[in-house]
């Protein structure tokens, strides 16, 4: 046997079945305008500003819920649907709470079934939910929320995005280093 014929054997379809199945679901889902309404009406007056605070914990428990619910790679891809103009921080936002999200219970994160399957295949039956819930929920819950006050007191990521034109001209507040290029241009 050749090595790709190896490495073909050693896919895990079903897997890669639940993957394709869950990215189809979801991209119908979204096209339904569902989630955007879902977004619109639990967020309430947070809808405009959903990564500021106090605004940020609401949304955090959000995706918290979603990703137990749809897993979290699937939560993403409906957000990126729903928050077309979203600002780098609230992805930074997104990413951290859904990834961390994940850990909360076996559904959260397709790892946490990936490992109960590769367990299960080679008999150990112990990886559970019930198993997973004492450690999972309460860790999960600690960082998703000292995370998030972290992220919201030091973040690197800008609150608007230049690409997308939503982020004002900020001449003048730079130390006068617009003047400098200005005098390099001119000479």
């Amino acid at each position: 046997m050749d090595e790709s014929e190896t490495t073909l054997t050693e896919v895990d379809y079903g897997l890669l079945l639940l993957f394709i199945g869950q990215f189809i679901l979801i991209g119908s889902f979204d096209d339904t305008g569902i989630p955007q309404a879902f977004f619109a009406v639990t967020m309430g007056g947070c809808a405009d500003n959903m990564t500021d605070s106090p605004c940020v914990y609401w949304f955090v428990t959000i995706i918290t819920i979603l990703s137990n619910i749809a897993s979290n790679v699937p939560v993403c891809q409906m957000l990126a649907a729903t928050f077309p103009y979203a600002t780098p921080y609230d992805w930074m936002q997104v990413s951290f709470s859904a990834t961390v999200a994940g850990n909360l219970t076996m559904l959260g994160s397709a790892a946490n079934m990936i490992v109960a399957f590769q367990a299960a295949k080679v008999g150990d039956r112990t990886f559970t939910s019930e198993r997973h819930a004492p450690f999972g929920i309460p860790s999960t819950l600690g960082c998703l929320y000292v995370g998030t006050f972290l992220m919201n007191m030091v973040n690197f990521a800008p609150h608007c995005s230049e690409r997308l034109g939503t982020c004002e001209d900020n001449a003048g507040d730079d130390g006068g280093a617009d003047d400098a290029y200005a005098a390099d241009d001119a000479n």
